[in-house]
């Protein structure tokens, strides 16, 4: 699954705090750590098993894991010796757009040329080898067209579902040599209730917020869409490689604003983005409880129990989990 990807670059994104699941990693598996950092199925943690997949695609050497400076232990914990050769530690979390931004800066100083692919760690995949392939594929699309739309990677929906992001795929994207990848039409974060049923009947997708698009052209984007934090990362771009650069990251983190990557990029911009739909994948974003027992249940895989937690039960535990 190499072909078309020497340029290619892993974001392995680990920032969150994963605040709505603490009740349910508690119960369940008596950690504190924050979801990404815990094994909820096999011996691998979430983290462990989205660095798995992107090693069926990138090298270790081209894999950037960002996370926050509080985490370092669970990060240190996690992945040993195996460890990709850049891990990026924030000062602060200030969501997912700075989450993003800085790791592209990496790789634009190492390679102005790289293409990345964006992989949230806290998301279950199955099979990762076929949502690899899909990941290939994109990469190979935007080769072919040297295009600099952000291609995002979408998968049907299941449940009724309004946290998520759906994506309106549009028309087939012209020479594109790849007839799956469409346009988007239109993006909505986070629709009501009222609203889900009818994106379910009309063919909307969810976003899984898997991003593949040319380093320089995401960070552009990302830029137009914030330019509040223009002025933070040309500092943070100049320091990178210098004796100066943990200082400058530091002083620049500590007044930075947060920016949210979907509702302040994606939503603003549909028109730059594409989407490539993704079949026969299991995909759930993993930030609530009940989406956990949901996936498992349908595995027939046991919830992992360090209480007797049934997600069935009408009980005050199961009731504070899901």
């Amino acid at each position: 699954m190499t072909n078309g990807t020497q340029d290619l670059w892993g974001i392995v994104l680990v920032g969150g705090e994963g605040v709505r699941l603490k009740t349910f990693v508690r119960e369940c598996l008596g950690s504190e750590a924050p979801k990404q950092f815990c094994a909820f199925v096999g011996q691998r943690t979430m983290l462990e098993h989205t660095l798995h997949r992107a090693a069926m695609l990138i090298p270790r050497s081209r894999v950037v894991v960002v996370a926050t400076v509080h985490h370092r232990r669970y990060v240190e914990e996690c992945l040993g010796p195996a460890s990709p050769e850049l891990i990026l530690l924030q000062p602060d979390q200030r969501d997912t757009a700075p989450g993003i931004l800085l790791p592209l800066a990496h790789v634009l100083h190492q390679n102005p040329q790289a293409v990345v692919a964006v992989l949230p760690s806290d998301h279950f995949v199955q099979p990762g080898r076929r949502f690899m392939q899909a990941v290939a594929e994109a990469v190979r699309s935007l080769t072919v067209r040297a295009s600099q739309r952000v291609v995002l990677l979408a998968v049907e929906p299941t449940v009724f579902e309004p946290e998520y992001g759906w994506l309106n795929p549009g028309a087939p994207l012209r020479g594109a040599g790849n007839e799956a990848l469409r346009e988007v039409a239109q993006f909505m974060e986070t629709p009501t209730w009222d609203h889900v049923g009818r994106l379910m009947q009309e063919g909307w997708l969810w976003n899984t917020m898997v991003v593949v698009a040319r380093a320089q052209s995401l960070y552009d984007l990302i830029m137009e869409a914030t330019p509040h934090l223009a002025g933070s990362f040309s500092l943070i771009r100049r320091a990178i490689g210098t004796r100066w650069e943990q200082q400058v990251v530091e002083d620049v983190y500590r007044t930075m604003p947060p920016a949210n990557f979907s509702t302040a990029v994606l939503a603003r911009y549909p028109e730059r983005l594409a989407v490539l739909p993704v079949q026969q994948v299991l995909w759930s974003d993993w930030g609530r409880g009940v989406r956990i027992v949901d996936t498992l249940t349908h595995l027939g895989v046991p919830v992992p129990s360090r209480t007797a937690t049934d997600s069935s039960s009408n009980g005050p535990a199961a009731a504070a989990i899901l």
